[in-house]
Protein backbone atom coordinates (compact mmCIF):
# COMPACT_ATOMS: atom_id res chain seq x y z
CA UNK A 1 0.00 0.00 0.00
CA UNK A 2 3.07 2.21 -0.22
CA UNK A 3 3.05 3.13 3.48
CA UNK A 4 6.35 4.08 5.08
CA UNK A 5 7.23 3.33 8.70
CA UNK A 6 8.13 6.68 10.27
CA UNK A 7 9.47 5.47 13.62
CA UNK A 8 11.49 2.24 13.16
CA UNK A 9 13.95 3.13 15.94
CA UNK A 10 11.13 3.33 18.51
CA UNK A 11 10.00 -0.26 17.99
CA UNK A 12 11.63 -2.82 20.26
CA UNK A 13 11.33 -6.58 20.53
CA UNK A 14 9.94 -7.94 23.81
CA UNK A 15 8.32 -4.60 24.65
CA UNK A 16 4.96 -4.74 26.38
CA UNK A 17 3.92 -1.75 24.24
CA UNK A 18 4.84 -0.62 20.74
CA UNK A 19 3.51 2.13 18.50
CA UNK A 20 3.91 1.94 14.72
CA UNK A 21 3.49 5.22 12.84
CA UNK A 22 2.89 4.76 9.11
CA UNK A 23 2.94 7.76 6.78
CA UNK A 24 1.13 7.86 3.47
CA UNK A 25 0.36 10.32 0.70
CA UNK A 26 -3.27 11.39 0.47
CA UNK A 27 -5.28 12.75 -2.44
CA UNK A 28 -6.98 15.06 0.01
CA UNK A 29 -4.03 16.58 1.87
CA UNK A 30 -0.87 18.42 0.87
CA UNK A 31 1.05 16.93 3.78
CA UNK A 32 1.55 13.21 4.50
CA UNK A 33 -1.06 11.66 6.77
CA UNK A 34 -0.48 8.98 9.38
CA UNK A 35 -1.90 5.66 10.40
CA UNK A 36 -1.00 4.72 13.99
CA UNK A 37 -1.10 1.11 15.15
CA UNK A 38 -0.53 0.36 18.84
CA UNK A 39 0.14 -3.09 20.27
CA UNK A 40 0.20 -4.00 23.95
CA UNK A 41 -0.02 -7.12 26.07
CA UNK A 42 0.52 -5.96 29.63
CA UNK A 43 -3.14 -6.27 30.68
CA UNK A 44 -5.91 -8.79 30.34
CA UNK A 45 -8.61 -7.76 27.87
CA UNK A 46 -12.09 -7.82 29.41
CA UNK A 47 -14.97 -7.63 28.96
CA UNK A 48 -15.22 -8.50 25.27
CA UNK A 49 -17.95 -8.20 22.65
CA UNK A 50 -18.36 -10.08 19.37
CA UNK A 51 -18.38 -7.87 16.28
CA UNK A 52 -18.44 -8.62 12.58
CA UNK A 53 -15.51 -7.01 10.80
CA UNK A 54 -15.60 -6.26 7.08
CA UNK A 55 -14.15 -3.83 4.55
CA UNK A 56 -15.48 -0.53 3.26
CA UNK A 57 -15.41 -1.66 -0.37
CA UNK A 58 -17.20 -4.94 0.37
CA UNK A 59 -19.86 -3.16 2.43
CA UNK A 60 -20.35 -0.54 -0.30
CA UNK A 61 -20.88 -3.23 -2.93
CA UNK A 62 -23.17 -5.31 -0.74
CA UNK A 63 -25.40 -2.33 0.12
CA UNK A 64 -25.78 -1.48 -3.56
CA UNK A 65 -26.09 -4.97 -4.98
CA UNK A 66 -22.82 -4.66 -6.89
CA UNK A 67 -21.26 -7.96 -7.93
CA UNK A 68 -17.51 -8.02 -8.39
CA UNK A 69 -15.20 -11.01 -9.07
CA UNK A 70 -13.60 -10.54 -5.65
CA UNK A 71 -14.68 -12.66 -2.62
CA UNK A 72 -15.62 -9.80 -0.29
CA UNK A 73 -17.93 -12.08 1.72
CA UNK A 74 -14.94 -14.17 2.75
CA UNK A 75 -13.43 -11.09 4.36
CA UNK A 76 -16.30 -10.77 6.85
CA UNK A 77 -15.21 -12.31 10.12
CA UNK A 78 -16.50 -12.33 13.69
CA UNK A 79 -13.94 -11.06 16.17
CA UNK A 80 -13.73 -10.71 19.92
CA UNK A 81 -13.01 -7.07 20.66
CA UNK A 82 -12.64 -5.13 23.86
CA UNK A 83 -15.91 -3.57 24.98
CA UNK A 84 -16.57 0.11 24.43
CA UNK A 85 -16.86 0.60 28.21
CA UNK A 86 -13.39 -0.83 28.81
CA UNK A 87 -11.90 1.27 26.00
CA UNK A 88 -13.45 4.37 27.58
CA UNK A 89 -11.95 3.49 30.97
CA UNK A 90 -8.50 2.82 29.52
CA UNK A 91 -8.50 6.14 27.68
CA UNK A 92 -9.40 8.11 30.83
CA UNK A 93 -6.50 6.50 32.70
CA UNK A 94 -4.22 6.97 29.67
CA UNK A 95 -4.61 10.74 29.52
CA UNK A 96 -3.94 10.92 33.25
CA UNK A 97 -0.86 8.69 32.87
CA UNK A 98 0.52 10.88 30.09
CA UNK A 99 -0.12 14.01 32.16
CA UNK A 100 1.87 12.59 35.07
CA UNK A 101 4.68 11.65 32.68
CA UNK A 102 4.50 15.06 30.97
CA UNK A 103 3.81 13.40 27.61
CA UNK A 104 1.44 15.05 25.16
CA UNK A 105 2.99 14.21 21.78
CA UNK A 106 0.29 12.46 19.70
CA UNK A 107 -1.71 11.59 22.82
CA UNK A 108 -4.44 14.23 22.64
CA UNK A 109 -6.42 11.96 20.31
CA UNK A 110 -7.79 10.23 23.42
CA UNK A 111 -9.71 13.41 24.29
CA UNK A 112 -11.60 13.22 21.00
CA UNK A 113 -12.21 9.49 21.43
CA UNK A 114 -13.59 9.97 24.94
CA UNK A 115 -16.00 12.66 23.72
CA UNK A 116 -17.29 10.32 21.00
CA UNK A 117 -17.51 7.21 23.22
CA UNK A 118 -19.16 8.81 26.26
CA UNK A 119 -22.66 9.19 24.71
CA UNK A 120 -22.55 5.55 23.61
CA UNK A 121 -22.07 3.98 27.04
CA UNK A 122 -24.40 3.62 30.01
CA UNK A 123 -23.30 5.17 33.30
CA UNK A 124 -24.24 2.49 35.81
CA UNK A 125 -23.12 0.65 38.92
CA UNK A 126 -21.73 -2.06 36.64
CA UNK A 127 -19.51 0.51 34.95
CA UNK A 128 -18.49 1.80 38.37
CA UNK A 129 -17.41 -1.71 39.41
CA UNK A 130 -15.56 -2.27 36.14
CA UNK A 131 -13.58 0.97 36.61
CA UNK A 132 -12.33 -0.19 40.01
CA UNK A 133 -11.49 -3.64 38.62
CA UNK A 134 -9.52 -2.17 35.73
CA UNK A 135 -7.77 0.24 38.08
CA UNK A 136 -6.62 -2.64 40.28
CA UNK A 137 -5.17 -4.41 37.24
CA UNK A 138 -3.44 -1.24 36.04
CA UNK A 139 -1.85 -0.78 39.48
CA UNK A 140 0.57 -3.60 38.64
CA UNK A 141 2.04 -1.83 35.61
CA UNK A 142 4.75 0.81 35.86
CA UNK A 143 3.32 2.42 32.71
CA UNK A 144 0.04 3.23 34.49
CA UNK A 145 0.95 5.55 37.37
CA UNK A 146 -2.48 7.22 37.64
CA UNK A 147 -4.00 3.92 38.78
CA UNK A 148 -2.17 4.22 42.09
CA UNK A 149 -4.48 5.29 44.91
CA UNK A 150 -2.53 8.48 45.59
CA UNK A 151 -4.10 9.95 42.44
CA UNK A 152 -7.62 11.35 42.38
CA UNK A 153 -8.79 10.90 38.78
CA UNK A 154 -11.58 13.55 38.79
CA UNK A 155 -9.13 16.10 40.20
CA UNK A 156 -6.56 15.14 37.58
CA UNK A 157 -9.12 15.64 34.83
CA UNK A 158 -9.93 19.08 36.24
CA UNK A 159 -6.24 19.96 36.22
CA UNK A 160 -5.90 18.79 32.61
CA UNK A 161 -8.86 21.00 31.68
CA UNK A 162 -7.58 24.08 33.51
CA UNK A 163 -3.98 23.76 32.32
CA UNK A 164 -5.07 23.01 28.72
CA UNK A 165 -2.16 20.59 28.71
CA UNK A 166 -3.14 18.76 25.52
CA UNK A 167 -4.25 21.77 23.48
CA UNK A 168 -1.04 22.30 21.45
CA UNK A 169 -0.91 18.65 20.40
CA UNK A 170 -4.64 18.56 19.67
CA UNK A 171 -4.51 21.58 17.38
CA UNK A 172 -1.32 20.59 15.60
CA UNK A 173 -1.88 16.83 15.28
CA UNK A 174 -5.27 15.42 16.26
CA UNK A 175 -7.47 18.10 14.68
CA UNK A 176 -5.79 17.57 11.31
CA UNK A 177 -6.54 13.84 11.41
CA UNK A 178 -10.28 14.20 12.05
CA UNK A 179 -12.96 13.82 9.40
CA UNK A 180 -15.05 16.45 11.18
CA UNK A 181 -14.37 19.87 12.63
CA UNK A 182 -14.19 19.34 16.40
CA UNK A 183 -12.37 22.03 18.35
CA UNK A 184 -10.28 21.37 21.43
CA UNK A 185 -12.91 22.98 23.66
CA UNK A 186 -15.66 20.86 22.12
CA UNK A 187 -13.67 17.68 22.73
CA UNK A 188 -13.06 18.71 26.33
CA UNK A 189 -16.62 19.89 27.09
CA UNK A 190 -18.25 16.80 25.56
CA UNK A 191 -15.82 14.38 27.19
CA UNK A 192 -13.59 14.71 30.22
CA UNK A 193 -15.38 17.82 31.54
CA UNK A 194 -18.49 15.67 32.00
CA UNK A 195 -16.52 12.78 33.50
CA UNK A 196 -14.73 15.11 35.93
CA UNK A 197 -18.08 16.04 37.47
CA UNK A 198 -18.99 12.40 38.10
CA UNK A 199 -17.81 10.16 40.91
CA UNK A 200 -17.44 6.96 38.84
CA UNK A 201 -13.65 7.28 38.79
CA UNK A 202 -13.47 7.65 42.57
CA UNK A 203 -11.96 4.42 43.85
CA UNK A 204 -14.55 2.78 46.11
CA UNK A 205 -13.06 -0.58 47.01
CA UNK A 206 -11.43 -0.35 50.42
Amino acid sequence: MDFSLANPDDIKSRNSYNKYVFEYESLFSDTPLELIIETSFYQAVYPVDIHSVDGYVGRFCKDRGIKLPIPFDAAIVDMKVQSLERTFIDKIFAICDYRIQDMQDRDSRHLYDIAKILPEIKISSELDDLIDEVREDRMHSKNNPSAQLEYDIPKMLQEIIISRFYEPDYNSITKKLLYEDVSYDEAINNGIAIVADMDIFKYKRK
